[in-house]
């Protein structure tokens, strides 16, 4: 409850301060509350005992966006995020909001209440430039897939847009990932400049009639002295790792464009083109790799719409388990890239999708997927609609990485994971079926259902001390209410 009263009382104080500033006020946002069931996420029915932490958790996340808008060329942005907590734990456990520690009497480990967002967004007089200064959400341009691979995040950033002709715009942005060692897990013991993480990005959308393509470009400038374990998790090689005298890690770049064409309308196509490299003094410290996707959205149904799709990331190859880096494209940050909505992510509310465990996106690049998606099907109820996936998806990892993840060397390899990582012998199968219901227009009930079939190759993953790791059978049921305001 403190929390809440805390979280109150900051609202009135910028409410007030806005008023006396004589600023618009605007507010949006959503509450969230998600319950999910969850079975064999682990891959562990065909040998390992299945042992998932939690098979059933509920959550929940309150987010709430306020926009102080001076006028229509000036505003600031403050987004604030209670949540995402599970019932039971930490600020939802029993008694946790009465003075700071649960009825048990143990204490509640900070408070859950953080600024997600808070910048300022200004139009320069008398142009199209537009500014954006503070923390914000950053994200390269895309097509399919929901977000940018490589970086799609809230970052310190500045970036500034606007049109050079009626057709053709730009896009300039700065982003310091971290400063000092700011990236690690651990306490940093020190904040020696040359360990800062600086990206600069650049896109030069081009909108016409058909048709558009925004290609861009991101680098990233690694300090000297960043270490390999304060590095974001995408950016590490298989086998990254410090050398005394040579610098870990020198710098990153990615380049790529975004495509969509619907100048054969009902027909729309889109596709993403992505490639990255880091550099490094380290040869097992160097990365780079690309992804392709490409989708056929058909929109000439009144009752859903169809669409068929195709990934394509590049994987280990026999190399990388021998200390020769990595061939699987770098990424920054990617928040919301998702095909389908279990195993690649998409959860329609919190948590009913892999990537939030075992090392998310860095750890599942190696893959090609082939699928279809069934989107907004009309049902027999206004209101009522569903979606279906249907996915079909191999690696392209060597089967070695599996091998030396599992050899009993005491080696820990970066972005290699039973049951989240892929090889060339490994395939899955996807089936998703989610229905939503709006009860009212700001109110809507979700029901989300997963399964998935994972054919993994035990003689890559299987270890004497986890007996056979041959894959099995995944399922979830998710199920929610959302606020959204």
């Amino acid at each position: 409850m403190k929390r809440l009263i805390m979280l109150a009382v900051l609202c009135a104080f910028v409410l007030s301060a806005a008023a006396a500033s004589a600023a618009d006020i605007k507010a949006s946002g959503a509450f969230t509350v998600e319950a999910v069931w969850k079975s064999n996420w682990n891959f562990g029915d065909k040998g390992i005992k299945d042992n998932d932490s939690s098979v059933f958790d509920i959550e929940q996340r309150a987010d709430v966006v306020f926009e102080f808008i001076a006028n229509e060329n000036l505003k600031g942005v403050l987004f604030l995020r209670y949540g995402t907590g599970k019932w039971g734990q930490g600020s939802f456990a029993l008694g946790a909001g009465d003075g700071g520690q649960t009825t048990s009497g143990t204490a509640v480990s900070g408070s859950r209440i953080a600024v997600r967002r808070a910048y300022i967004d200004f139009n320069w007089p008398d142009t199209t430039i537009n500014v954006k200064a503070g923390y914000q959400a950053v994200t390269l341009p895309n097509a399919f897939g929901g977000g940018s691979m490589i970086l799609d995040e809230e970052v310190a950033s500045a970036v500034v847009s606007g049109a050079i002709t009626d057709n053709v715009g730009y896009l300039f942005g700065f982003a310091r990932a971290a400063t000092g060692n700011d990236f690690s897990t651990t306490a940093a013991t020190s904040r020696d400049p040359e360990s800062n993480a600086d990206v600069w990005v650049a896109a030069l959308p081009m909108n016409f009639e058909g048709f558009n393509i925004a290609p861009f470009g991101a680098f990233a400038v690694l300090g000297d002295q960043l270490q390999a374990g304060q590095t974001p998790q995408g950016l590490r090689s298989i086998n990254a790792t410090n050398i005394t005298g040579k610098d870990s890690f020198d710098a990153a770049y990615w380049l790529g464009a975004a495509f969509t064409m619907d100048l054969f309308d009902p027909f729309v196509l889109k596709a993403d083109v992505n490639y990255g490299k880091v550099t490094s003094d380290v040869k097992q410290n160097e990365k780079d790799g690309w992804l392709f996707d490409a989708a056929l959205e058909y929109k000439g149904f009144d009752f859903m719409t169809p669409e068929l799709f195709f990934v394509y990331t590049t994987g280990e190859d026999d190399n990388a388990s021998k200390g020769n880096g990595s061939e699987r494209m770098p990424i920054i940050q990617a928040s919301n890239w998702a095909v389908g909505s279990f195993f690649f992510g998409g959860d329609t509310l919190l948590d009913g999708s892999f990537p939030g465990a075992a090392g998310g996106r860095p750890t599942y690049l190696g893959f090609w997927a082939l699928g279809l998606s069934l989107k907004d099907i009309q049902s027999f109820a206004d209101g009522l609609t569903h979606t279906a996936h249907f996915i079909y998806a191999k690696g392209t990892n060597d089967k070695n990485i599996g091998s030396a993840y599992t050899n009993g060397s005491g080696v820990a390899l970066n972005n290699v994971s039973y049951g989240r990582t892929l090889t060339e012998k490994d395939s899955l199968i996807e089936i998703d079926f989610n229905t939503a219901y709006k009860v009212y227009d700001e109110l809507t009930l979700t029901l989300d259902l997963g399964y998935i079939n994972l054919d993994a190759k035990s003689s890559v993953w299987t270890t004497a001390a986890t007996n056979t790791q041959k894959g099995g059978d995944a399922w979830k049921i998710s199920t929610g209410v959302v606020y959204a305001f």
